[in-house]
């Protein structure tokens, strides 16, 4: 029972004890380069001769070395970067050497997209603070990219769009980028001479070729730590950064099959609308961005699933205000990467979500919002000495469905209520970055003064401290979190959370935890511990963490599971110089353990896995896992322990080289358990440009699955052998086909067309239906076959009769067939065009159809054909924001 632990223990003192040398195998980083701006007396013109006076004053920064494929070699042909600046921008002036410069590629794409062309990117970290870092990019079409970096990790939000002018040029030796980046677009402390980190990268796109000027072995951790340096400015004015984004929205929405009695909607509404977006420079490095009444029409549309746990759907933030700056108020990050167990306080989708009550009406009707409207939003972001901070507070409105009953009569039904939301965030970074400490709170307070509502938590509270520390050179980290959460309410609401799929205290066959009906609060805490070695060709790790059954978070985070003790161990191999084969390749192994508070071991399982790109820049890998047999206290949605079956699972995946016109990817795996369930899922890409402005992808899934205990439902029996309660499955034969499609036209550097569409179908067929034999066993009941009168389905109703026990007197039960086939398609069409810097223009059309029933039987081509005969929703929609800066 207890090895697991100790073994990871041992594991995390080899980790730290281990000496702090360099791996082996890894190059040796030179000293931070340094490159010196100086002051333009006049500014240059932006327009990528770099012929202007100051550049020939400009001392180049130039030594680049290669990142792939050959790390710390020379590159293909030699880049030189000059900097300066003036009262108002900084300016860069780039010179990308090419052999053969007819064979530059410069593709066309959207603002942010991906263009597979040559490219030359800035990354300027003006906090110098070594975790955060602000990226400008073109490629030689003139196409722009920016996006900020944050807790020293090499992944980008690309939401934010600071206003900056940059243009290109080809010629007889290369290719040019100029670049002026205002001041007022930067985040940065006033002082007399300050130092900038800064780095510059280049990528030769038919080489499949990157360098970085201020270099660091891949086979070491880190990101914005590793830049070089950026000396010379001097006396930088603190700018004047107020900019307010205005706009108006003119929506038109049409929905058919419309009840044509039902006195709220007709199936078609207009209306327009307005709202203000707002940035302001507190300070020289701390900006307030706040919004009121914001609109998000133009987002892409959420994927569609069938989710048959008893769980939440995650869903990603595409929100571009909540995304935007969004790193800094999550918790757990630092040392360059998520720390493992964190768990999650700050899941900004809570925000403006579906509103929590449903309200229903038999023989009247309903109207009632899809969301929750965000009256206003703000969040201050920025430096303040040390320490780097985050606030971010929304205000959603109190909303209400429109009801009319049998006989005409109307009201108004409260379904959500007027609610707040906070988040704050303090970080202080030392060290050079290598050592790190933050401290995340988080706050909801509703109004729930009507009664119908007093089934959600009045107010809800979480509070943590996440570190981080690197050492040996930057090879070993050890970081952790340490958490606590307390959510307040009526007593109903507090039994619902403590009755939930979360944690399920109503759990029959455990003492360690119980239903307080009287409860007015709920208190709960979550540690998490890692160390090892995170850099040079081995890496190893052992991860320990703890969330306790009270820790409660769903209120402004997200958080699945609770009541669970993990243990785990890490280990990889990296081979990232090229070889005959391979340009380079990596194997890892994990095994984990993990337990509920009562120490019933509720997971165990091991993973091998391996992987690489070939020197013809296709890739593939293999990956197998093992879970052994251990109970599940979920499997029966607060019932008691049933046994999990030992399973095993093989997969792989596939992909060609980028650069061509055509390339592929695919991936698939297959699963299959002790006693006979299995499953089958695989995925297949295709991406093709047909020209330097067009790219088309398709990607289509395939799921299929046969489950031997997929639920069905409970019921309270006084003589069923599992306390009292019958706990219903079936054997269930699920399969899902989707498609997603993008179509992505750019008709020059400021506009462009995107379409996404996913088409979708899905089947379950419950069959063999059963109920659970013996707590803490994989035995079952047939109905009709090991006992009971049987089994019936009323056609007419779609309901199933069951006698489950006779000769007990048990009691017969009804429930509804739970077979299904559920079609869909989601599509967005976005023109997007950048009419002047800052200020963009949306027209927008969204189109779903949808339907089902309850026949499982799966016709990929009758359904899809099905699918186009379905009602239709289509909503039309223009959308345009003008930037003022003032």
């Amino acid at each position: 029972m207890i090895e697991l632990p100790i073994r990871a223990g041992l594991f995390l003192a080899a980790a730290l004890l281990a000496p702090a040398t360099p791996d082996s195998a890894s190059s040796v980083r030179p000293d931070p380069p340094t490159v010196v701006a100086v002051r333009a007396e006049h500014p240059p013109t932006i327009d990528g001769r770099l012929d202007d006076p100051v550049w020939l004053r400009a001392t180049p920064a130039s030594g680049f070395r290669q990142v792939t494929p050959n790390d710390g070699s020379e590159p293909s042909a030699q880049t030189e970067v000059r900097v300066a600046f003036d009262g108002s921008s900084i300016y860069i002036a780039a010179r990308m050497y090419d052999p053969d410069p007819a064979a530059v590629v410069g593709r066309l794409g959207r603002r942010d997209g991906t263009t597979s062309s040559d490219l030359f990117s800035m990354y300027i970290d003006s906090y110098f603070d070594r975790q955060t870092a602000f990226l400008f990019q073109v490629n030689p079409a003139g196409v722009r990219g920016d996006a900020v970096f944050a807790n020293d990790r090499e992944q980008a939000d690309d939401t934010w769009d600071p206003v900056w002018e940059v243009a290109t040029r080809t010629d007889s030796v290369g290719w040019t980028a100029e670049f002026r980046i205002p001041l007022s677009q930067l985040r940065f402390a006033k002082q007399e001479a300050p130092v900038w980190g800064i780095n510059f990268s280049r990528e030769i796109f038919r080489f499949g070729e990157a360098s970085r000027w201020s270099w660091t072995p891949n086979t070491e951790q880190g990101f914005v730590s590793n830049f070089g340096e950026l000396h010379g400015l001097r006396d930088l004015p603190t700018p004047r950064r107020t900019e307010i984004f205005p706009y108006v929205v003119a929506r038109s929405e049409h929905v058919e099959g419309t009840d044509p009695d039902d006195p709220f909607t007709d199936g078609s509404t207009q209306r327009v609308s307005g709202g203000l977006d707002l940035k302001h420079g507190l300070t020289s490095n701390v900006t307030l961005d706040a919004t009121i009444n914001p609109d998000f029409g133009q987002i892409e549309a959420d994927p569609a699933v069938v989710n048959l746990t008893a769980f939440e759907t995650f869903f990603e933030e595409r929100r571009p205000f909540f995304i935007e700056g969004a790193s800094i108020l999550q918790f757990g990050q630092g040392g360059g990467g998520d720390i493992y167990g964190a768990p999650q306080l700050f899941y900004s989708r809570r925000i403006g979500g579906s509103p929590s009550r449903a309200v229903f009406e038999e023989n009247g009707y309903v109207g009632a919002p899809d969301a929750t409207t965000i009256l206003g939003a703000a969040k201050v972001t920025g430096q303040s000495g040390a320490w780097q901070l985050g606030l971010l507070n929304a205000l959603t409105g109190r909303e209400h469905a429109r009801v009319q009953d049998s006989t005409g009569t109307r009201r108004a039904e409260e379904i959500e209520p007027l609610t707040n939301y906070t988040v704050a965030s303090l970080r202080r970074n030392l060290r050079d970055g290598a050592t790190g400490i933050g401290f995340v709170g988080t706050g909801v307070m509703r109004d729930l003064r009507n009664p119908s509502l007093t089934f959600l938590r009045s107010s809800a509270f979480t509070g943590g401290v996440d570190f981080f520390h690197r050492f040996g050179g930057g090879q070993f980290l050890v970081n952790g979190t340490l958490s606590g959460a307390t959510v307040f309410g009526d007593p109903l609401a507090i039994m619902l959370a403590q009755r939930s799929p979360t944690r399920y205290y109503q759990r029959p066959d455990q003492d360690y935890v119980r239903v307080d009906t009287s409860a007015t609060s709920l208190s709960g805490y979550a540690a998490s511990l890692s160390a090892g070695k995170v850099a040079g060709h081995w890496t190893y790790a052992t991860d320990l963490f703890a969330y306790s059954p009270g820790f409660e978070v769903n209120d402004l985070g997200f958080e699945t599971q609770t009541d669970r003790v993990f243990t785990g161990v890490r280990v990889s191999r990296r081979w990232l110089e090229p070889g005959k084969v391979f340009r380079s390749f990596s194997i890892g192994a994990t095994y984990a353990e993990s337990h509920n508070f009562g120490w019933t071991r509720v997971g165990r399982s091991a993973y091998l896995g391996g992987g690489g790109t070939f020197t013809n820049l296709w890739y593939a890998g293999i990956n197998l896992s093992n879970s052994f047999r251990s109970l599940s206290d979920k499997l029966t949605r607060g019932g008691p322990l049933m046994v999990s079956p030992a399973s095993w699972n093989a997969g792989g995946y596939f992909g060609s080289d980028y650069r061509r016109q055509l390339s592929v990817n695919g991936s698939a795996t297959y699963a299959r358990n002790e006693f006979g369930g299995w499953g089958w899922f695989t995925s297949f890409g295709l991406s093709l440009r047909p020209s330097g402005a067009v790219t088309v992808s398709l990607s289509p899934e395939y799921e299929r699955v046969h489950a031997l205990a997929g639920y069905v439902t409970q019921r309270a029996d006084d003589v069923a052998a599992t306390y009292g309660r019958r706990y219903v499955f079936a054997d269930l034969d699920q399969t899902t086909v989707d498609l997603t499609l993008r179509l992505d036209v750019a008709l020059s550097p400021s506009l462009s067309i995107q379409l996404y569409a996913q088409p979708f179908i899905a089947s379950g067929d419950y069959t063999n239906i059963k109920e659970l034999a013996t707590a803490g066993t994989f035995d079952f009941v047939r109905y009709g076959v090991d006992r009971g009168s049987g089994i019936a389905l009323d056609d007419s109703t779609n309901i199933y009769a069951v006698d489950p026990d006779p000769a007990a007197n048990g009691a017969a039960f009804q429930f509804l067939n739970p077979d299904f086939l559920v079609r869909s398609l989601r599509s967005n069409l976005v023109l997007r065009w950048e009419y002047l810097p800052g200020s963009t223009l949306f027209v927008v059309w969204q189109h779903g159809r949808a339907g089902g029933s309850s026949d499982p039987r799966f016709r990929l081509w009758d359904q899809t054909r099905d699918l186009f005969t379905d009602s239709q929703a289509n909503t039309f929609l223009v959308k345009m924001n003008y930037w003022l800066a003032l």
